[in-house]
């Protein structure tokens, strides 16, 4: 267990939550994977969970010794103040009941410890990278071993129960701490300020053990204790605060440990956000996708002289007529009905353009007949003028002839000037449509 073979160097994890007596049968049930929250534990382990202190039925026993300390006290109390005749306060006591054997804290009298080390760390053992199972892995039996033996070290008798869970994402190990004292109660004699214990009290004290009283000093002892095997001490986030206050300096902000339980409703809550969010955007590019299969599906359709583009109508596309029945209109149909967007844009942009591209060639045309109207009508003016000179010199039968080429280009003029009245209506029509379109 020579920790000088390795190059990464990982922290040892060691983290204390306070529990109590209520605590026990939740605890029990998790252990045994029958209650509380199982949604992390793995479906096939590498191997059961195994008990490392204590016997199976670790959590009755400490529950039937904490009830017969509370009886013991209880009785120790009476007998105290029976000794001293208050029989008031033994009456008061007795309506009282006995109480629990600790002060109230929102810690709890016990505690639960964490220890376990990087994933990474474990799987790196050559047992783990050959798939050679758990059995084999030799840095989870230094961890162990490192690990029963801190706990004893530590706590002596007054770890209860340790497990190391395998059925997790990494190996790690759970121990219960019952901290058992014995506080003696005293007085002051007033003549001589003498000190005597008048009584003594069996309790249930966390503060008793220096690792948990002092955090950093837990660091440190698991730091040396594991550092054989490779593993070090965590980083020193306290003395560093200390050090940036002391220094005037912004100080890191404090890491909040959160139970195992509320991190994973956390991470739970995320991914069903993140599934939710990855539906929506699913259905958004589904959507999209349709839209392009109806666009493209309809100008196809178009193009093959099946779909009307100029049709007016509710309808989004409407067939050429008689190709109603046509296989390219009626997928390109089926298409618009999977997509209504799709086909109302795809229609919306070809009736503009459609209009457009008629109204430019009505007024090209129009424009070329009254170029050409005009061309004519000077070449009738001018043929008349020269044919009146002609017909004086010729005589009257000549010139009623000319008389009627008059009258062909007055009729001309009325006609083109006609042709340009109807346009400008149709223009406006036309117009009027373009911007319903638009609208």
């Amino acid at each position: 267990m020579d920790g000088s073979q390795f190059d990464t160097r990982y922290p040892v994890v060691l983290r204390f939550e306070g529990i109590g007596p209520d605590n026990l049968a939740g605890y029990e049930k998790h252990r045994k994977r029958v209650g509380g929250d199982t949604g992390h534990i793995l479906e096939h382990p590498p191997a059961p969970n195994r008990r490392l202190i204590g016997s199976e039925n670790w959590a009755a026993e400490a529950l039937a010794e904490i009830a017969e300390i509370k009886a013991q006290n209880f009785a120790a109390e009476l007998e105290a103040l029976e000794q001293r005749k208050r029989k008031k306060d033994i009456q008061k006591r007795l309506a009282e009941g006995p109480h629990n054997p600790w002060r109230p804290t929102r810690h709890g009298p016990m505690r639960e410890v964490i220890l376990t080390a990087n994933k990474e760390w474990f799987d790196a053992d050559p047992a783990a990278v050959f798939d050679e199972g758990v059995e084999n892995n030799q840095r989870i039996a230094d961890f162990e071993q490192l690990s029963i033996a801190w706990l004893k070290e530590q706590f002596g008798d007054d770890v209860i129960h340790a497990r190391a869970d395998l059925d997790e994402e990494a190996y790690h190990i759970h121990a219960v701490i019952m901290p058992r004292v014995c506080v003696e109660m005293m007085r002051t004699d007033k003549a001589t300020g003498e000190k005597k214990v008048i009584a003594t009290r069996h309790m249930l004290q966390p503060s008793k053990f220096d690792v948990i009283e002092d955090y950093e000093h837990a660091q440190d002892s698991v730091g040396a204790w594991f550092s054989k095997i490779g593993l070090e001490r965590g980083e020193k986030r306290k003395e560093a605060f200390r050090q940036a206050v002391a220094q005037g300096e912004t100080p890191p902000p404090k890491r909040m440990h959160t139970k195992t339980r509320d991190w994973r409703r956390k991470k739970d809550s995320e991914l069903a956000k993140r599934e939710h969010d990855l539906d929506a955007r699913t259905d958004a590019v589904e959507e999209k996708s349709a839209e392009a299969d109806a666009i493209i599906d309809i100008t196809e359709a178009i193009a093959d002289g099946v779909v009307d583009p100029s049709a007016d109508g509710t309808a989004a596309i409407a067939p050429v007529k008689g190709r109603e029945n046509d296989p390219v209109f009626l997928r390109a149909q089926n298409k618009a009905r999977q997509s209504p967007t799709g086909a109302a844009r795809v229609a919306k942009a070809f009736r503009r353009g459609w209009g457009a591209m008629f109204k430019k060639a009505r007024t090209d045309a129009f424009e070329r007949v009254s170029d050409e109207f005009r061309a004519a009508n000077r070449t009738l003016e001018e043929a008349t003028s020269m044919l009146a000179k002609i017909g004086a010199a010729l005589g009257d039968g000549f010139t009623e002839n000319v008389g009627a080429l008059s009258e062909l280009t007055l009729r001309l003029k009325k006609a083109v000037i006609a042709g340009n009245l109807s346009h400008e209506r149709i223009e406006k029509r036309s117009s009027s449509k373009d911007n319903d379109l638009e609208n």
